[in-house]
């Protein structure tokens, strides 16, 4: 019964090792912005999200950020591209690459799409890869002159883009939202311990009134905060932040602390909170 038991013990520890090498990277957000950069502390800043360019006249170019957000273990390649409306031609594009050394690793990375050549209005494509493979593409809209946005044959569900843990969500100059002190985890010497930051979950286009909520559970999957159901409105084009501030959460064990994103009570979107327990 030993032998047995101690087989089924490496069995299983080569199994969960396999898993943690080979599993894939997992795009857990992702949202245009006028600038990302980071503060004093290396905490994120995003400022000024969007979704609509607007020239006066097509042809035109322009550059811009995107921002992704990442989750997983391992090496890793990430590319990020524009695309035509008719999905048939790459118009710009940015790579990254990733080494990510523990299990559902939270990273994020900021590349530039340079000189886009924009010949016509119309919803282009932003697309995201992983391992050259396609997980996400999102709308952007460019118009000219007068021109409104069309809205004939679009999603009229909104699409999750991000949740972020952050510190303060704000409208800049240009009347964009925007968000500072965006984290990815914590270290700590000492649990348990308590915080308070903003939930902060993107949602890009849509029609209509929604309702959106998150959880976030324990490492040993206790349900420790569970937000109130909050209504929102968008509309086509638009880029909706819905902020919910997170008084006083303990963290009581180290380990992955899982934000689940529900809208209309059907989970679209999940991440880790990673807390890390340092030694002295």
């Amino acid at each position: 019964m030993k032998k047995i038991l101690t087989f089924l013990i490496s069995l299983l520890m080569i199994l969960t090792f396999s898993y943690a090498q080979s599993s894939e990277l997992k795009l857990i957000g992702i949202a245009i912005a006028e600038n990302v950069g980071e503060d004093d502390y290396g905490l994120t800043s995003i400022d000024g999200l969007f979704s609509i360019i607007h020239f006066e006249k097509l042809p035109d170019t322009d550059t811009f950020p995107v921002y992704s957000r990442w989750m997983g273990y391992g090496k890793h390649d990430i590319e990020i591209s524009i695309l035509t409306p008719e999905k048939d031609k790459v118009l710009a594009s940015t790579d990254d690459s990733f080494d990510l050394e523990r299990e559902n690793e939270v990273i994020y990375s900021v590349g530039y799409l340079k000189d886009v050549a924009f010949e016509n209005s119309g919803i282009y494509w932003i697309q995201a890869k992983a391992d050259g493979k396609v997980l996400k593409e999102i709308p952007i809209f460019i118009l000219q002159g007068d021109e409104d946005i069309d809205s004939e044959g679009a999603d009229t569900n909104p699409i999750a883009i991000f949740s972020l843990p952050c510190i303060e969500v704000y409208e800049n100059d240009n009347g964009l939202t925007s968000l500072a002190g965006v984290f990815e985890y914590y270290t700590t010497y000492e649990l348990p311990f308590e915080d308070t930051f903003i939930i902060a979950n993107g949602f890009l286009s849509g029609e209509g009134t929604f309702t959106q909520k998150f959880e976030i559970l324990s490492p040993s999957g206790k349900v420790i905060y569970s937000s109130e159901p909050q209504e929102f409105e968008t509309n086509i084009g638009s880029v909706v932040t819905v902020a919910d501030k997170v008084e006083k959460i303990k963290f009581e064990e180290g380990g992955d602390y899982i934000v689940k994103v529900y809208l209309n009570n059907q989970e679209v979107l999940s991440h880790v909170i990673k807390v890390v327990v340092q030694e002295e």
